[in-house]
């Protein structure tokens, strides 16, 4: 099953700070949704060990990640391998730095290109992409954080945006009753 996702964000910190952040293993892994371990082997290989899993099925995964491409401050690309005992899956995963236009901080273009195969994308694939771009959402929110970036505001509640509704079609207070 292919899971192809992409987004932008944008930090408070620098181009260099935050292509600095996102090429740092021990910076970047521990912001990863359900972190558990990391293992750096050199400059440009290490394993994150991981939570992974539907709430049903989860396990373990250690994912393998290689830079493959690095030019500072502006683009980074890892080849990423992670293997459990339910399946696989490779990615490429592409981060495009650049400084912001008339304010400081940066603009970050994320593109990850993946392949997942084995029994939890037969058993999970209808859930597999929303819970893909869960996860993507909670890292790219907890990177922004880190870089001092300001907080994605919360999308409306269903009882807001019905509370909202009401107010137009009434054109008054859906406070308590006198």
């Amino acid at each position: 099953m292919n899971v192809d996702l992409d987004g932008e964000f944008d930090t408070a910190a620098s181009a260099d700070e935050t292509f600095a952040f996102i090429t740092t293993p021990e910076k970047f892994a521990p912001v990863l949704p359900y972190f558990k371990g990391l293992d750096v082997k050199d400059q440009r290989h290490f394993t994150v060990t991981l939570e992974v899993g539907v709430p049903q099925i989860r396990g373990r995964a250690d994912v393998d990640a290689e830079l493959v491409e690095s030019q500072a401050p502006s683009r980074a690309v890892y080849v990423i391998k992670g293997r459990h005992a339910l399946g696989m899956m490779d990615s490429r995963m592409t981060f495009s730095v650049a400084p912001k236009d008339g304010s400081a901080g940066a603009r970050v273009v994320w593109v990850t290109q993946s392949v997942v195969s084995g029994t939890l994308a037969s058993l999970a694939q209808g859930i597999l992409l929303p819970l893909a771009k869960r996860q993507i959402k909670s890292l790219v929110q907890a990177v922004r954080m880190e870089l001092g970036g300001e907080a994605e505001p919360a999308a409306p509640s269903l009882v807001s945006r019905g509370t909202s509704s009401l107010r137009g079609l009434f054109g008054k207070s859906t406070g308590s009753a006198r």
